[in-house]
Formats: C-alpha cells, structure tokens, sequence
C-alpha cells in the first residue's frame, strides 16, 4: 500500500502527518508526502519582491519538510520521500500526483476551523471530493498524539446500495492488511420533534423504523459478503438516534477507528463524490474517515 499524505505547513495543522503516521504503523503502508506550493517563473527577473517571494515558499517547504521528518522518521530523515510540487490549484497538484505515482489513498487534515474531534471539509478537501481518483482518509481536528496508535475496528456504513457494497469491499480488502476488527452499521437518523404525536410515531420516524428493520435483512447480506472477501470476523450494528449526530454516536468508537463510506460516481471516470447521505455521516463523524471512490476498492500489498 502506497498513500499520498498532503502537507505544506503554514495554514495545514499536523493531523495528516499523525493519521499517516498511524496508517503506517497499523498497515507498513508506504508515505509519500507532498507539499502543493504555487508555481513560480523558471526565469526570475532582478525584481526584489520576486526573489523575496521565491525565498518564503523555499522556507515553507523546508519547513513541511522538518515538520514531516519529525512526524514521520525522526531517526532516518533520508528514508522519508518529500514531494515538493508547483501547481495553482492544491486539490489538481494532490490528483496529479496521484496519477502519475500509482498511489492508493490521500491522507488529508480536516480544515483548521473544525471544532476538536470533529471534520469540516474545508476548500482542497471539497475539490478533492470531486475530483480524486483514489480513496481519501480524512483526519479530525486534533487527531493524534499517541506515537503507539494503530487503527482499532474498522465501521462500514452500509445501506445495500452498490456504492456502500464497494466501500464494504474496500473495508475487507484494508482490514486484511493488519488483521483487524469489521463492523457492519447502518445509520438511522430519528428526528427531532417539538410536540410528541397523538397516535404513534409521526412519519418521519415510522421511515426509521422501517429503515432499521430493513438493515437487519440487509447485514445477512452484508455477512456473507464480507465471508466471500475472505473476512469472518465481523459485527453488525444499528445505530438509531436523533439526528445524523445522535445515529452516528448510537455505537461505541474508539478513538482509532476508522468509519468507511462510498461515493457516488461523477461523470464517466471513477472519481469521489458525496452523496447527501455521505456528506450528512462525514459532518458528524468522531473518527477518521475513509471516503472510497466508486471502481476503485482494491489496494496493492
């Protein structure tokens, strides 16, 4: 396995480095970080203010560098490959990358103004949600700090759809690489009402549980789906509760889970793309997320 984590210091806060850090760790996955700085002209004229701006993105990358190396290989600095890479965009310069280096994933930080402990999809992570050809691994605000970590169970949000089978897919293909747990959940959202209805439940809250009864058919599938994909050891759960954040806190996590999620398909290429159901778990999230492409579930040993 073979993982592009994204970080340029300055505005990137360090929970790509920590989650890279820990994917290593759990799976001896090979880093690759890069760094996405604007591009600048090959033939600089004698203009002060050009050669000062050349010089502040030359510290900045030497900066991602050290900060890289003291994350990543603190001990060998040479065994660490740091990727400095010129491009307008910082989403276009991470796909590039990715494409011409036959990677299996992209590491990202969640944006800086996210609350501790949760996601917010910031710009690059936006665009990358539309346009990565490779599974993204989103890091909360403030993930890391345990230099022992590696990944505990491994919960894949599952709906029967062929977008949460190909993420399932992709779930038995990554815990396989370190042997770990699988958990099979669907989330039921029940909503929040202001009077209690006078008969029963109200019609929202009928569609959950529904929703709920069909999930339990559902993980049957599930179950011997994973067992075709050569993993046993695996739970279902459904977890009800109000709202997308009250569903997604209705099971335990452990603070090295990782939630796993399919996309839908933009356009003819296989390329990320977030559903309002996906946006909705990924908001609320408590662990790092792996989004997963549609046709790409597989990873390289």
């Amino acid at each position: 396995m073979k993982a592009i984590v994204a970080y340029r210091g300055g505005d990137d806060t360090p929970e790509a480095l920590e989650l890279g850090a820990t994917l290593r760790r759990t799976t001896g996955a090979e880093l690759v970080v890069v760094a996405v700085l604007p591009a600048v002209s090959e033939n600089p004229g004698a203009d002060r203010v050009d050669l000062e701006y050349r010089q502040w993105l030359d510290s900045i990358a030497d900066q991602a560098r050290r900060d890289a190396i003291a994350a990543l290989s603190p001990g060998t600095p040479e065994s660490l490959e740091f990727r400095r890479v010129a491009s307008t965009s910082v989403a276009d310069g991470l796909v590039r990358v990715a494409d011409e280096s036959g990677v299996d994933l992209l590491v990202l930080g969640s944006a800086r103004a996210a609350t501790q402990g949760s996601l917010l999809v910031g710009s690059v992570s936006s665009r990358l949600l539309h346009s990565s050809p490779v599974p993204i691994l989103l890091a909360p605000q403030g993930y890391g700090g345990d230099p022992a970590a590696t990944f505990g169970a491994l919960t894949c949000a599952y709906a029967g759809t062929d977008r949460s089978r190909e993420a399932l897919a992709a779930a038995c293909e990554l815990v396989k690489h370190y042997d770990g747990h699988l958990r099979v959940a669907t989330f039921v959202p029940r909503a929040s009402t202001m009077y209690p209805p006078e008969v029963g439940l109200d019609a929202e809250d009928m569609v959950a549980a529904q929703w709920a009864e069909q999930a339990i058919e559902l993980h049957e599938d599930a179950l011997a789906f994973c067992k075709n994909h050569g993993v046993t050891d695996v739970e279902t759960a459904v977890a009800r509760g109000r709202g997308w954040a009250g569903a997604l806190n209705g099971i335990p996590w452990g603070p090295n889970d990782v939630l796993v999620l399919g996309s839908s398909r933009l356009g003819p290429l296989a390329r990320v793309f977030l559903g309002s159901t996906a946006t909705k778990i990924l908001r609320h999230s408590p662990v790092p997320t792996l989004v997963v492409p549609s046709g790409t579930y597989t990873w390289s040993s």
